[in-house]
């Protein structure tokens, strides 16, 4: 299925999961995607792909140079890539509050709030020039105080995705001026890697119903937080 309008699209961490499935998806629909993976490759044939760390500002600003040298400009950047702490040795069940040192902490706010800060101040020249432009950020429920003070056992990860979630609103008073429009997303607890097998939505259902609702988005709903299917989603 091809859409009207086609769009040129970057999305971060194409190599698996909702990544993955994004890019997908948007590449069956006509448009033109872009990705990054750490190692510079893609399972999928896009227009392009580079070689990007969210932990190394340098390989991000050396990603986002080569991406510039052969695109005019950028639609829609979808922050995507992310990490939780067992990608950085913690323990299953040892992620509360206290049980982390900071190096790990640390990495976790790296990959899930620094990196896309640093991918979004990179993209912005290529946004500036796009044709309605958008950044979706995906964040998650966990991300909401109201929904992790009752669930979520990795504090690392709540703690990085509420972070996202305020770059996302200053981002969106900042780039007002620009008509870029940001949009923070809850993806829906998703059957990938990181989601497991108990998730509620597979990576196909996610998929779907996300690429339908980032389609319907506007300037008109910069600063919001929603879920995959477009309703708020409560801070």
């Amino acid at each position: 299925m091809r859409v009207m309008s086609e769009r040129r699209i970057l999305i971060t961490g194409v190599g698996r999961g909702l990544g993955l499935e994004l890019a997908t998806r948007f590449v069956e629909r006509g448009h033109t995607v872009h990705g990054t993976t750490r190692s510079g490759e893609a399972p999928i044939d896009l227009a392009g792909c580079v070689r990007l760390d969210l932990r190394d500002e340098s390989s991000i600003v050396d990603a986002l140079a080569t991406l510039g040298s052969t695109v005019d400009g950028i639609d829609l950047l979808v922050n995507c890539a992310g990490a939780d702490a067992r990608m950085f040795g913690a323990g299953d069940d040892a992620r509360g509050p206290f049980d982390f040192d900071a190096e790990t902490f640390n990495a976790v706010l790296d990959a899930n709030v620094t990196g896309p800060m640093v991918v979004t101040r990179e993209a912005l020249p290529l946004l500036r020039r796009g044709r309605r432009p958008m950044i979706v950020n995906v964040s998650s429920q966990l991300g909401s105080m109201q929904v992790a003070a009752r669930k979520g056992r990795d504090t690392a990860y709540c703690v990085s995705k509420a972070a996202l979630n305020m770059l996302g609103v200053k981002s969106a008073a900042a780039l007002e001026p620009d008509g870029i429009g940001v949009v923070m997303m809850h993806p829906g607890w998703v059957a990938t890697d990181m989601g497991g097998p108990a998730a509620d939505l597979s990576v196909d259902e996610a998929g779907a119903a996300i690429v339908a609702t980032i389609e319907s988005l506007t300037f008109a709903d910069t600063g919001r937080f929603i879920r995959w299917d477009g309703h708020d989603h409560p801070w």
